[in-house]
């Protein structure tokens, strides 16, 4: 009797897709740049990356494909906001030896959706980072 409830507990739990079949659900997850700030941007980055300029009150938004134990933050390598009227902004990267001291927060940071994220969840696996004016006061003069 033990083995045959013991050999049902395992069926179930292999039939209702626990992962021990070798297959892990898979979700979109989805990141948006606000802009709040007042002026155009100019938004480089994304999966295939790309530039957009950013009127006040426009998105910059990517999604990918992965895992609960896969998930990461921004989907990008990198991603650079600058402001449209000069050569000031932020350049921010995943990888550690990229880091160039110009982002505006500690760049993992924005690749991340653990503790520390700059993403706030807004719906499941949607995060959301509101770009504001005080964000432009530390802007860097970025180099080509």
């Amino acid at each position: 009797m033990r083995k045959t409830t013991t050999f049902l507990g395992l069926f179930i739990i292999v039939s209702c897709g626990s992962g021990l079949d070798g297959e892990e659900k898979m979700f979109t997850y989805t990141f948006i740049l606000k802009n709040k700030t007042g002026i155009n941007l100019l938004i480089t980055g994304g999966l295939k990356e790309r530039t957009e300029s950013l009127s006040d009150g426009d998105t910059f938004q990517c999604s990918y494909t992965a895992s609960v134990n896969n998930a990461g933050g921004l989907c990008a390598e990198g991603i650079e906001i600058r402001l449209s009227d000069n050569n000031k902004g932020f350049r921010c990267y995943k990888s550690v030896s990229q880091v160039q001291g110009l982002c505006f927060v500690e760049d993992y940071r924005v690749f991340t959706i653990s503790e520390g994220t700059i993403f706030t969840e807004i719906a499941p696996r949607t995060y959301e980072y509101v770009l504001t004016p005080e964000l432009l006061e530390g802007a860097f003069e970025l180099p080509e």
